[in-house]
């Protein structure tokens, strides 16, 4: 209907997370059975041993983290009965003890412990919205588990968003993000898609290494010395993130008069970048071009205001269903009414007004870059 009466550009999409809150308390949370108590109660039920009752074990979720990341998780909290805050994210002292890898909750067992910043722990589901930005109708929405990140439901949201708009005979070529979104799988994701992502990079991640050049086509850096430092091998993280390893040899850095500051505890300098530098580059200088700003601008008086009218006007601000089925269905029926409301209220004669101005914003824009390429000081 939408794409039919010309609301959908189909171009262009901004695309926004938030929490949601599921129907489920976290008093009512319990832990989950470890998965050697589980074997062994099965193991004697199979045997028929006295006293031992069979039933269906299924229902009780079992611990299915790895053990590096329980002791993660054990040090966390060691630290925290240490130094409590009891800040605003914790409405309880024994809330933020409370974990998706060790509770669940038998009410709602697809709801899951979520948090961000200036907001109460809560369980919650994960709402996922792509918005076009012709006029702010919503062309994709999902839930998903709560303990994802951004840049986790990215891939499938991309790939169900251009699935649609295929079918319509519309091609997405932009998708612009805030910084939760950034992740070299994304960007590579993105690029073989043959999409643009206006994606800002994260604040952790430094386009150059002070003192070292790299030479992109030898896949290589050289120290201030002179010294080569080649990608030797392949490594990945404890998040099985891949990773590449750069060092130089133990004969060109022992006599160097520079290893007491550059490696004074290793053999030689060793330098690890992720396997996806190059789609981070070029992701940072698009985040640093004049249509990066102006993208970033769009996002914000795109999707924003979207999530708050969704919340506040459409009952988002709480599934009362359960399972995460019934969120997925909730969520489309708010987009749904949101999108109606939109189509009963829209004026051919505003759009071409507004398509223009944008017309002449995107003219304004290729101008400045064009003066600023001619003329470097401009």
């Amino acid at each position: 209907m939408c794409v039919d009466k010309g609301m959908v550009a189909g171009h262009t999409h901004a695309v926004d997370s938030a929490p949601v809150k599921a129907n489920a308390s976290m008093e009512s949370l319990e832990l989950k059975v470890p998965v050697n108590s589980i074997r062994a109660h099965l193991a004697l039920v199979a045997d028929g041993g006295p006293d031992v009752k069979g039933g269906d074990e299924s229902t009780v979720p079992s611990i299915t983290a790895e053990p590096y990341q329980l002791r993660q998780l054990k040090r966390y909290q060691d630290r925290l009965k240490d130094h409590r805050t009891y800040g605003i994210a914790s409405n309880h002292e024994k809330t933020e003890l409370l974990s998706n890898k060790t509770h669940y909750s038998p009410h709602d067992p697809d709801a899951r412990i979520s948090i961000k910043p200036g907001k109460l722990r809560k369980l919650n589901y994960h709402c996922s919205m792509a918005v076009d930005t012709a006029e702010g109708v919503i062309s994709h929405i999902q839930a998903n588990y709560a303990d994802k990140r951004d840049s986790q439901c990215l891939p499938g949201l991309v790939s169900a968003l251009q699935d649609r708009f295929t079918k319509n005979e519309l091609k997405v070529t932009d998708i612009v993000a805030d910084a939760g979104y950034s992740n070299g799988y994304n960007y590579h994701f993105l690029e073989q898609r043959d999409l643009i992502g206006w994606i800002p990079v994260f604040g952790m991640y430094k386009p150059e290494i002070a003192g070292f050049n790299y030479d992109r086509r030898a896949d290589s850096f050289t120290c201030s010395a002179g010294k080569l430092l080649p990608v030797r091998a392949t490594e990945y993280n404890s998040e099985g993130k891949r990773l590449k390893a750069y060092w130089a040899s133990r004969k060109d850095c022992k006599p160097c008069p520079l290893k007491s500051t550059c490696c004074p505890n290793t053999g030689s300098r060793r330098i690890v970048r992720t396997a996806y530098d190059n789609e981070y580059h070029r992701a940072y200088r698009r985040q640093h071009s004049t249509t990066g700003k102006r993208m970033k601008k769009l996002r914000q008086g795109t999707v924003e205001p979207v999530f708050g009218s969704l919340t506040q006007y459409y009952g988002l601000n709480k599934i009362a269903v359960l399972g995460i089925d019934g969120a997925h269905k909730n969520m489309v029926m708010a987009a749904i009414a949101f999108n109606i409301k939109k189509y009963m209220k829209f004026s051919i004669g505003r759009t071409a007004q507004k398509a223009l101005q944008r017309v002449k914003i995107g003219l304004i824009g290729a101008i400045c870059d064009h003066i600023r390429v001619a003329v470097p000081n401009f």
